[in-house]
């Protein structure tokens, strides 16, 4: 069983139940089946087959969606292009993978138009879907094309490359995360099973489907439920008025989004009586912010997650409504907790050596299920560094777990910061910083930020004679980096950074450093915890 005999069972079994709500559109299953073959036939027709990458540069929309699927029923490889990219970063993405095409959206073709001579050299179909996209491969006339011909449906295993969807990468370029079929398959069952969702539920995760949340839009594979997903970016005031207008029943966010709903729902506009069920991760959501949460909808079962990338974007952990009950009635020290692990994977603490502890010591998650990822994209020495064999991927992330199976998440391995929800490495930000003519030495590091959780901030020490503002190096960063990439604040110092005899960075005495002087952060710390 893959994800395009799913696809063929929702079309059978609910043909006329929506599959996809946007705005003031909507796609039953029948029509995403019919599309997505119209389109899989089209691009077959083009040359495009399995194992062939096809990149997508786009905001949000339902076509993203019929692209996804027929790339199920090909063979063909899905990547991910974030549309906020750099054009640096696209190309990289574009070339690290290898695509033999590119799909774009109307309103973003004008940000690659220097790139398109580039794509055109290699050889790389540009595919334009909405208004006045100018080029000369047209998303609706390729799925016309298609309806004129049968798709061929290749032979596909379960270990077949689905799609490749790129993450901070410690090279400072991002890096691919290549998942399968059967991955997502069982990411799929497994996910909506442990969430508790229904075929009569509507599901609303908003995140950008460029990066491999896009495996949440398509639970609905298992059940036959409805997704909505945001017209074009997510937009606080668009989203609450979505949830009332086509009443969603779950929502799922991250806990940046949700201190901005809870102020946008405070000015009792909207109507969220519909919800049954909250659903939040991506980053650890303070004890703090679980009371205002529930304060706010008192009403709603709450149920936090903990998962990655590299598990096809699977939760491996679930803190339900029940163990929240348990929390607020005489268990507090649970709303540190990210919940038990599901049926789908088991878990160890290790310590450095790859030695198992006991229940309650605090060592390195290591995690096995068969939604793991293959590795990352042209990064053989990485992928073995987190993927030592017989199963196993190294999380990188420090937790413990106690004699109930409760897992607490204590701290992230090699400073990995996690700003809005958004991973970032601070490896990638000092290869930028570095490139800048006047900068002698960085060290990038997360600190509380009332508002995103954590935030960038740099440290630089300028070259002997050279002067150097920081406006000018968040402004230089800004056209090289992603939006949470880019320093939120940078100190400039006089004197050399602290290392070890190694020469290492002294990261942690750095982050001290910084964090000892209130008048050194233009935000209160104290806010923030």
């Amino acid at each position: 069983m893959l994800p395009r005999d799913l696809i063929k069972r929702c079309a059978r079994n609910y043909p006329n139940k929506t599959a996809y709500y946007m705005g003031e559109h909507s796609a039953t299953w029948r029509r995403m089946d019919e599309r997505s073959d119209w389109l899989a036939a089209g691009l077959q027709k083009l040359g495009i087959g399995k194992g062939d990458a096809i990149g997508v540069l786009s905001q949000e929309s339902i076509e993203i969606y019929e692209q996804f699927m027929a790339c199920m029923k090909i063979g063909a490889v899905r990547v991910g292009i974030n549309w906020r990219y750099a054009s640096e970063e696209v190309l990289h993405c574009a070339r690290d993978s290898g695509i033999r095409a590119l799909v774009v959206q109307g309103r973003l073709v004008e940000q690659l138009k220097n790139e398109l001579e580039r794509f055109a050299d290699a050889g790389v179909l540009v595919i334009g879907y909405d208004d006045g996209h100018g080029l000369d491969l047209d998303y609706e006339a390729i799925i016309d094309q298609g309806r004129q011909r049968a798709v061929d449906y290749p032979a596909l295993d379960r270990d077949d490359t689905l799609f490749v969807t790129y993450t901070s990468g410690t090279s400072g370029l991002p890096k691919g995360v290549v998942l399968s079929h059967g991955g997502l398959h069982d990411v799929i069952l497994h996910s909506v099973l442990s969430v508790g969702l229904g075929p009569d539920d509507v599901w609303y995760m908003p995140a950008a489907s460029s990066w491999v949340v896009i495996a949440m839009n398509v639970w609905g594979l298992a059940n036959g439920m409805a997704h909505v997903i945001p017209e074009g970016a997510f937009d606080v005031k668009a989203y609450l008025r979505d949830v009332e207008r086509h009443r969603v029943t779950v929502v799922m966010q991250v806990p940046t989004t949700l201190r901005w709903l809870m102020r946008e729902f405070a000015t009792g506009q909207y109507d969220f009586s519909s919800v049954r069920l909250l659903v939040f991760g991506s980053s650890p959501a303070s004890p703090e912010l679980i009371h205002q949460i529930h304060g706010t909808w008192p009403d709603v079962g709450l149920l936090q997650t903990y998962g990655q990338t590299e598990v096809t974007g699977g939760w491996v952990t679930f803190m339900t409504p029940a163990d929240y009950r348990l929390a607020f009635d005489g268990r507090p020290e649970l709303l540190k907790s990210v919940g038990r692990v599901g049926l789908h994977f088991e878990l160890t603490v290790r310590d450095d050596e790859g030695k198992e502890l006991p229940p309650g010591e605090t060592g390195e998650l290591w995690m096995r299920g068969t939604p793991m990822m293959k590795g990352y994209q042209n990064l053989p020495e990485k992928t073995r560094e987190v993927m030592p064999g017989d199963g196993w991927l190294r999380s990188h992330d420090i937790v413990s777990i106690d004699a109930d199976g409760y897992v607490y998440l204590h701290d992230r391995k090699n400073f990995l910061i996690i700003t809005g929800a958004v991973n970032v490495f601070p490896s990638s930000v000092e290869a930028v910083v570095m490139t800048h003519s006047a900068v002698e030495e960085v060290a990038v590091i997360g600190v509380p930020h009332p508002e995103w959780g954590e935030a960038v901030v740099a440290v630089v020490k300028p070259k002997d004679g050279e002067s150097l503002a920081a406006d000018e190096l968040i402004d230089f960063c800004r056209s090289h980096l992603s939006k949470p990439e880019t320093p939120k604040h940078v100190l400039i110092v006089d004197h050399p950074l602290p290392k070890t005899l190694t020469a290492k960075l002294q990261k942690a005495e750095i982050r001290r450093w910084v964090l000892d002087d209130p008048k050194r952060l233009p935000w209160s710390v104290a806010e923030a915890k």
